[in-house]
Order: C-alpha cells, then structure tokens, then sequence
C-alpha cells in the first residue's frame, strides 16, 4: 500500500492528506454528530453514500471543476504571516471557501443538490485546511517543489505529508487509525471546535514552520527517514484529530439548528 502510494506523490497537488487520512477524519467526524445533524446528512446524501465514503470527493471531481484547485489550500510563507487574505488568490482558498460552504450547507433556499455539494466540499476542505502544507510555503507550492525519498520511494514534500507518512505509521503502528477514531469526550470535543477557519489555518502554519520545514534533511531530494517520521507524528495525529471534530463542529452548527 505505501509503495503504491509513494509512487503516486510526485502527482499529487494540494490533495490534502490523501484518501486514508480523509476516511480518519471523516470518521472522527461521524462519531460527535448531533441526531439532528445525522438525519439532515442522510437526507442530502445519495443511497450508500456516507460522509466517510464521499471524503476524497472533492479531490476526485478536480478535473471535471476547474475552478475548484485553489479552494483546497492556502500558500502563506511561513517566514511572513501576516493577514491571510494577501494569498488568496480571486479564484478562492480553503480559509474562505470553508466559511462559504458552511453558508450554503446552512441555507435551506438552495437546492438538495447544492446543499449536498457543499456539504462533500466542506468535509473536505475542513480536512484540507489542517494539513500543514496546505498552509505553509517556502515559495515551493506548499512543498509540491521539495523532493523527498522515504523508504526508498521519491515523491515530494507535500506527498510525504498527504499520504507517505499516514500510510507509514498505519504499517508500523497499526492501532493508529483505532486510536485516532476514539469517541471524544466532551471536554475535547468543546476544546477543540474553538475558533474559526483561520485560526484552525494558523496552528496548521504553525506546524509546517516548526516541523515540516525546519526537520527536513537539506539534501535534495530529501532522503526522510526514522528520526523525521518520529518527530512529525504527534502533529499528524494531532491534526487529523483536530481536523475531524472540527468538521463534526461544522456540520452540526451548519445543521443542527
């Protein structure tokens, strides 16, 4: 499975954590919804779909949406913060497409169709926005620039964090995804759905500037091994929890009133 996947990075843009990671949050997600909210999604769903099924969505339709690239990501220097609008392009970005999808996943006047949309993008695109290098950039395309070879595969920096080390961790610790999709307690829960997309944007920033970036070999391709697996995965695992009760947060203001 890493093997197959690893030969894939070199391909992927802005995907946002790759199919396994968006099933983890996704199922993060479905475990805090609220009756109300679960009655809502399956009425906007299509037969057999569930929100885990339909995570990856977004990504699939890319070539067939051409306006919708730009919406899973958000290129902000990590050397220069400052007001996250300067790099959103007129096309849209995750910070603002998320507030948008929640506004149209809220607003009973649109169609089911449009409603069902919105909701399979802003599971993703919550999901998209706490991927750290859909975040941060060192003016490399979030790390699509930085080639990377980890275990034996080349791929790229922002591959690596999409998939290469999920799919990592899933084959050397195989209680992961179990641990990761624990039921919350209300404390987490509450803790966690605190703020908006953008501070959500920032602590993903955060990462890419204090991890991702500044642990990667110099050499280039990078050759990852142990020692950076091991010093990125308390923030994957954070960010994929976060990343799911956030969604469940979302989906529950947008349809649970």
């Amino acid at each position: 499975m890493l093997a197959l996947a690893a030969l894939c990075l070199p391909c992927q843009t802005a995907s946002g954590w790759g199919r396994e990671g968006h099933k983890i949050i996704a199922r993060i997600a479905a475990a805090k919804l609220t009756e109300k909210t679960k009655s809502a999604i399956a009425g906007l769903l299509n037969e057999g779909e569930s929100i885990e099924s339909m995570a990856s969505w977004a990504d699939e339709i890319r070539p067939r949406r051409p306006e919708t690239p730009t919406w899973h990501y958000i290129n902000i220097p990590v050397s220069k913060p400052g007001d996250w609008r300067r790099y959103c392009p007129d096309t849209g970005c995750v910070i603002e497409i998320v507030a948008k999808m929640e506004r149209r996943l809220a607003d009973r006047a649109l169609s089911r169709e449009q409603r069902r949309e919105a909701l399979l993008f802003l599971v993703h695109f919550v999901a998209d926005l706490h991927q750290p290098l859909h975040v941060g950039d060192q003016g490399d395309r979030g790390g699509n620039d930085v080639p990377t070879v980890y275990r034996n595969y080349a791929g790229n920096l922002h591959g690596l964090w999409d998939t290469g080390l999920i799919l990592g961790y899933m084959e050397t610790d195989p209680g992961m995804a179990g641990r990761l999709t624990r039921r919350s307690g209300a404390w987490e829960y509450w803790r966690t759905r605190r703020g908006r997309p953008e501070s959500w944007a920032w602590q993903a920033h955060g990462i890419s500037r204090d991890v991702a970036y500044p642990n990667l070999p110099k050499d280039r391709p990078a050759q990852v091994g142990d020692a950076y697996a091991r010093a990125a995965k308390p923030y994957v695992e954070k960010q994929l929890r976060r990343a799911g009760l956030r969604v469940a947060a979302v989906l529950n203001r947008a349809l649970g009133n």
